[in-house]
C-alpha cells in the first residue's frame, strides 16, 4: 500500500546522515532542554506571554499549544525505526528549534512527539505555523516527496489542574518539565473521563429520504448520550468530546461498535438498509486510531462492506490527494464508500479525484443564503458526486432541498430518531 501512494517502502539509516553538519546538534545541551535561544534573567522568558507572572502562565496553559507527532513516520518505517530513530529525532529536534521565534517554547515529549508553545499567536495561527514546520521537516528528513502529511499536528487541550508546582517555576527549563508532566497528566485525565462516560454513549437512526426515487434505503446514525435518563445528541454541544481530538476518536470507535451491534442483529443475508455513519477526519488521520477503527470494521459481519458508508466530518483545508489515499486505501475494502461533510464554500474536488468519495454532505446551515448552498451542490454534481443534506430541521430548508433536487435529505422535520433502522421501503405515492 505504501508504494501505491508514492512513498519509499525502505530507507537506508545512513540516509538521515547525508549532508548533516555538526551544527545540527548544539553542544552543551542536556537532553530535553530548550535549545533554540538562551535563557535570560530568572523569569524573563514569560514576558511575551503576559504582563504578570500568573497572567503569563495562564496564557501559556490556555493558549496556542500544538503537538507535532511522528507516528506516521514510525509506522511507515516500522522495520527500520530502531536504526533510524536516533538520527530522525536529532534532526527533528534541531530543525524545529531553528524554526521557532525567539519567545516560542519547544518541549520534547515522549518518543516522536514535540510540543510547541507559541507566543503572540492565536490557536489558528499556531496551527498554521505548526503545519508549515511539519511540512518543512518532512522535506528535511526525506527530501521533496509527496508526504508532508506524514507528520501530524494537533492542539493540546490543557487545564490549570493539569499543572503541578506552577508557583515554583523560575526557569525556562522548569517550565518545559512542568509542561511535559502536564501533557502526560492531561492524557490520563481524558482517559478517565472517557471511561466514566463511555457507557452513556449509544446510537439512534434517522431515515435519509431519496425523494426522486420515492425510497428510503439508507439511515443516518446519530451519536447520542444517555445522561440522567435523558437522550441528547453528542455532536450538538458536548464539551466532553468537542474539546479533545483524542476523546472524539474514542467516541467514534464506540459509536462504530454500537452500530456494529445493530448490524449483527439484522441477521444474515437479505434486504438490509445502508447505514450512514459519522466519523471525524482526525480519527482516520491518526495512525493509531485509524488502525483501531479498521480492526472494529473488520470484526463486523461480511455484508457490512456493502451496507456502511462513512460520513467524514471536520475535514481540514488543503489536504493533498496523497494524504487522502494514505488514509482511505486501508479502509476501502471494509466499507461501501465515503462521503465528505464540508462547508458550502468547499471546492477541493481535485484533491479527491479517483477516490471512493460517493457524495458531498452538508449539515443544517439555516443561516446561509440558499444561493450558497445551491452553488455548492451544483459543484458537487459537476464533479459527479451525489448530494446529501442532513440535519434539515425546518420546512423552508426541506422545500429548498427538494427544489435543488438533493439526492438524500434527513433531519428532525422528516422523522423522529429510531432505535433500529427499518428495512428499505418505497414511500407512498
Amino acid at each position: 500500500m505504501r508504494n501505491q501512494i508514492g512513498h519509499r517502502s525502505g530507507i537506508n539509516p545512513d540516509y538521515f546522515n547525508q549532508g548533516r553538519k555538526t551544527e545540527d546538534k548544539k553542544p552543551d545541551s542536556a537532553a530535553g532542554e530548550v535549545k533554540h535561544y538562551e535563557i535570560g534573567e530568572a523569569t524573563s522568558f514569560l514576558r511575551p506571554f503576559g504582563k504578570t507572572y500568573h497572567e503569563a502562565l495562564e496564557n501559556l496553559i490556555t493558549g496556542s499549544i500544538q503537538i507535532i507527532g511522528l507516528d506516521e513516520v514510525k509506522a511507515q518505517y516500522a522495520e527500520q525505526w530502531g536504526s533510524i530513530k536516533k538520527n530522525v529525532m536529532e534532526i527533528a529536534d534541531a530543525f524545529i528549534s531553528r524554526k521557532l521565534d525567539r519567545h516560542d517554547v519547544f518541549v520534547p515529549l515522549d518518543d516522536g512527539h514535540f510540543a510547541l508553545l507559541f507566543a503572540d499567536a492565536t490557536r489558528e495561527e499556531a496551527l498554521e505555523r505548526s503545519k508549515t514546520i511539519a511540512h518543512d521537516l518532512v522535506n528535511k528528513l526525506f527530501g521533496e516527496l509527496p508526504g508532508g502529511e506524514l507528520i501530524s499536528v494537533e492542539a493540546a487541550m490543557l487545564k490549570i489542574e493539569d499543572f503541578d508546582g506552577l508557583d515554583k517555576i523560575k526557569s525556562l527549563d522548569g517550565l518545559v518539565k512542568c509542561f511535559r508532566a502536564a501533557i502526560v497528566k492531561a492524557k490520563g485525565r481524558e482517559e478517565r473521563v472517557f471511561q466514566e462516560h463511555e457507557t452513556e454513549l449509544n446510537v439512534r437512526f434517522r431515515p435519509l429520504i431519496n425523494r426522486r426515487k420515492g425510497f428510503i434505503g439508507m439511515y443516518e446514525a446519530v451519536s447520542m448520550t444517555n445522561a440522567d435518563d435523558e437522550q441528547a445528541d453528542v455532536a450538538a454541544n458536548d464539551p466532553l468530546f468537542n474539546e479533545s481530538p483524542r476523546l472524539r476518536a474514542e467516541m467514534d470507535c464506540v459509536i462504530l461498535r454500537e452500530t456494529g451491534t445493530i448490524f449483527k442483529k439484522l441477521g444474515g443475508a437479505g434486504n438490509k438498509p445502508v447505514i450512514f455513519l459519522p466519523v471525524h477526519f482526525e480519527t482516520l488521520a491518526n495512525s493509531y486510531f485509524r488502525s483501531k477503527y479498521a480492526r472494529i470494521l473488520a470484526s463486523l459481519p461480511d455484508y457490512t462492506e456493502w451496507h456502511l458508508v462513512l460520513n467524514v466530518q471536520d475535514i481540514a483545508a488543503g489536504v493533498p490527494n496523497s494524504r487522502y489515499r494514505q488514509i482511505f486505501t486501508s479502509l476501502r475494502q471494509l466499507v461501501l464508500g465515503f462521503t465528505f461533510e464540508v462547508g458550502p464554500s468547499w471546492n477541493e474536488f481535485d484533491a479527491i479525484r479517483d477516490l471512493p468519495i460517493l457524495a458531498m454532505t452538508l449539515a443544517g446551515h439555516e443561516s446561509l443564503e440558499l444561493s450558497q448552498i445551491e452553488a455548492f451542490f451544483k459543484r458537487a454534481k459537476q464533479n459527479k458526486k451525489k448530494c446529501i443534506w442532513r440535519s434539515v430541521d425546518n420546512d423552508t430548508l426541506a422545500r429548498a432541498a427538494f427544489k435543488m433536487q438533493v439526492d438524500y435529505v434527513s433531519g428532525p422535520i422528516f422523522g423522529a430518531l429510531q432505535t433500529v433502522p427499518a428495512k428499505p421501503f418505497s414511500l407512498p405515492k
